[in-house]
């Protein structure tokens, strides 16, 4: 005994299922790679040559102008400058360290025992060195309190390193020297200052 199939839609039949038109695929985006990862001769834009794009006119879309580098730049002459300067050292243009006097007993003794010259805005004492105790610090300069505010006193102070280290000083040094400032010596500039040092220091080798 065959059975019946009970349909609850009997107008459907599957043979409608064949007149149903398919449907055409939707076309896939096209894959776009970021810059990294973009061919470096071909352009993005088909509609620009080679080597060009779309602010090829200097200009962008948005206003913003685009300026060119200079030829006379180049990358690779920067790298190489920065590399060679970094290699290199500079050469300190400051007075040494080691060349102050550090040892409290010297100083001392270089003002209270030593010869002087002065003039006056500064006053130089000298005492020979101790060939028993050969020492590398040779030279101090003072600049007391009574001649104004910190920042004038080191100021000065600089200014007599300067001048030692660049025209008066001799290597190797023969006697310890002690520069003492004057008030008056605030009021020097930087040629006169060098002038009256030079002038001392001379004084000093003739009465030596």
């Amino acid at each position: 005994m065959a059975l019946s199939v009970f349909s609850p839609f009997p107008n459907l039949s599957t043979s409608h299922e064949k007149n149903v038109p398919t449907l055409p695929k939707a076309p896939c985006p096209p894959i776009r790679l970021s810059s990294p990862y973009t061919h470096q001769g071909r352009s993005r834009h088909p509609g620009s040559p080679s080597g060009e794009g779309p602010c090829s006119s200097g200009r962008c879309g948005n206003g913003t102008q685009i300026r060119a580098p200079h030829p006379s730049l180049s990358p690779s002459v920067g790298i190489r400058a920065q590399a060679h300067s970094e290699s290199t050292p500079v050469s300190s243009q400051k007075l040494p360290r080691t060349r102050i006097i550090r040892r409290r007993t010297v100083f001392d003794a270089t003002r209270l025992k030593g010869r002087r010259v002065h003039n006056r805005w500064m006053a130089l004492n000298f005492l020979p060195l101790d060939p028993a105790r050969p020492d590398t610090g040779t030279v101090a300069f003072l600049t007391p309190k009574r001649l104004g505010a910190a920042t004038q006193r080191n100021r000065l102070r600089r200014r007599m390193r300067e001048i030692y280290r660049r025209h008066v000083a001799k290597s190797p040094e023969n006697s310890y020297l002690v520069w003492v400032a004057r008030p008056p010596a605030l009021e020097l500039d930087f040629e006169e200052l060098k002038k009256c040092m030079t002038q001392l220091r001379q004084r000093m080798e003739h009465s030596a």
